[in-house]
């Protein structure tokens, strides 16, 4: 169900009546609303018909979370949500006034996406240890005070937009984490050092476009089983941490491209034998300093196989 998000005005009450007029498919799988301007949705979106949904997507919506609560849909699976209002703090409030305030929150839901919500604080109000126990991928884009909360089975986490140094660190919640990608920040100057020391688990991390981005923690060097490390467009970026880089003992690829300020290669590189594939783009005193046996560089990078700087 859509509307043009930028057409014309019209009245809650003809959009209501639309809606009202519409009968569900009685096995509905997915839901996608766009652009709807009423103060509540028609009374056949109710719990009853989202029993079965699968996955729901929801963009620019006045009040996209007056449906029934997320969390007690038995079969979601996916859940998209799309410039939501200023008012909403939380995913899902408290669970006082569920209408099942025993059954597991979200039981199904594996993949999370939230976008240009400027005020949302976290995905619920009470953490629980039956919230959420099989959400495995989530993207948190825009949503500049979300704190992240301890969650037992997540694998991936794309972090977008200028969260503060609060929001990163609790990043470290996510103890069972395999995939980090961090963007588009252009508020901090440097990540927060208790930010890597829990997620021992991880083997993928780019971080890319955080402009102001100076320095990298030493807790760099916990990421023991890392395999593959991109860092780009951090404009600001000088150097990569001695310690952090020691402890990349089974790193495989490392590409580090359009940090303009970056000097040089950390010494750390050469004791990295799990190493295979170094690329380095657009980082013009780092290149210099590579070139093949005579840069000064050259004797941290000779032993890396497949090379490609430039």
């Amino acid at each position: 169900m859509s509307w043009d998000i930028d057409g014309p005005h019209r009245y809650e009450s003809e959009k209501v009546k639309v809606l009202e007029a519409l009968k569900p498919h009685p096995n509905l799988k997915n839901i996608e609303i766009i652009a709807f301007g009423g103060f509540r949705f028609p009374s056949w979106i109710n719990r009853s018909v989202l029993e079965k949904v699968v996955s729901i997507r929801i963009i620019s919506c006045k009040n996209c979370l007056c449906l029934p609560p997320f969390g007690e849909l038995p079969c979601l699976e996916s859940l998209e949500l799309q410039y939501g209002s200023a008012e909403v703090e939380y995913v899902e409030e408290e669970d006082a006034h569920s209408r099942f305030p025993t059954r597991r929150r979200f039981p199904s839901l594996k993949r999370l996406c939230i976008w240009f919500f400027h005020n949302l604080k976290g995905l619920v109000k009470e953490e629980g240890e039956e919230k959420f126990p099989m959400l495995e991928e989530m993207a948190i884009l825009y949503c500049p005070m979300f704190v992240f909360p301890t969650l037992s089975s997540f694998k991936k986490l794309e972090v977008h937009g200028g969260t503060n140094a609060t929001g990163l660190s609790t990043i470290s919640n996510l103890s069972s984490l395999t995939s980090l990608r961090l963007g588009a920040n252009n508020q901090v100057t440097s990540l927060p050092e208790e930010m890597f020391k829990s997620l021992t688990n991880l083997k993928y991390l780019t971080i890319s476009y955080y402009k102001n981005l100076k320095e990298l923690p030493t807790s760099l060097a916990s990421l023991n089983v890392l395999q593959s490390l991109t860092i780009d467009y951090c404009d600001a970026l000088e150097s990569l941490p001695e310690e952090g880089v020691k402890g990349l003992t089974s790193l495989i690829e490392l590409f580090v491209e359009h940090c303009k300020m970056l000097k040089y290669l950390p010494e750390g590189l050469q004791h990295l034998t799990a190493l295979t594939n170094l690329g380095v783009t657009d980082c013009p005193e780092v290149g210099t300093h590579c070139d093949t046996e005579i840069g000064e560089d050259w004797h941290k990078i000779a032993h890396i196989p497949n090379l490609d700087i430039r």
